[in-house]
């Protein structure tokens, strides 16, 4: 009797190993998210690259830009040119951004306006994934102009 009681704490324990295990494997094979993060010097700017949902081209990443900056400023900022380095190549985009459409306001018809600007979608995983990637935002706020370049950096899942 007492031979039985052991086994069956044994077999209890090696199952909820298998199943811990499995699941950390799991995680580690199909869950792994690389994600990009980079802040400004003086933290006005937040950006990141993520992969996107939308695998039909296969993998791919694109980047997300949120103002951290002073929220009076916030609706008299315009971008004005976004610049993307990866390895040093670089990627522009001179689309005026009013920042005042991203403000993460509530909207008349209902639901919530975007806090962020998402762009340069659809780079292939194998162009982002390894690579140096630098940040470039020229910016107006009243008459001022700015320009701030900072790296974004690797972050894992179990960051």
């Amino acid at each position: 009797m007492k031979k039985y009681k052991v086994i069956k704490k044994l077999l209890i324990i090696i199952t909820v190993l298998t199943i811990t295990a499995g699941i950390a494997l799991f995680s580690l094979i199909s869950g792994e998210k690389v994600k990009y993060i980079g802040y400004s010097q003086n933290k006005t700017w937040e950006a990141s690259i993520e992969k996107s949902g939308k695998t039909s081209i296969g993998p791919n990443y694109f980047l997300n830009l949120y103002y951290r900056g002073n929220k009076e400023n916030e609706k008299k900022t315009v971008i004005k040119r976004l610049t993307l380095f990866i390895d040093g190549r670089k990627y522009e985009e001179d689309k005026d951004y009013h920042l005042s459409e991203y403000t993460g306001e509530k909207l008349e018809g209902g639901g919530t306006g975007e806090d962020h600007i998402q762009t340069f979608e659809y780079m292939p995983e194998n162009e982002v994934i390894g690579h140096e990637i630098t940040v470039e935002a020229a910016w107006k706020t009243d008459h001022e102009s700015y320009k701030e370049k900072f790296k974004l950096k690797r972050i894992h899942w179990y960051d």
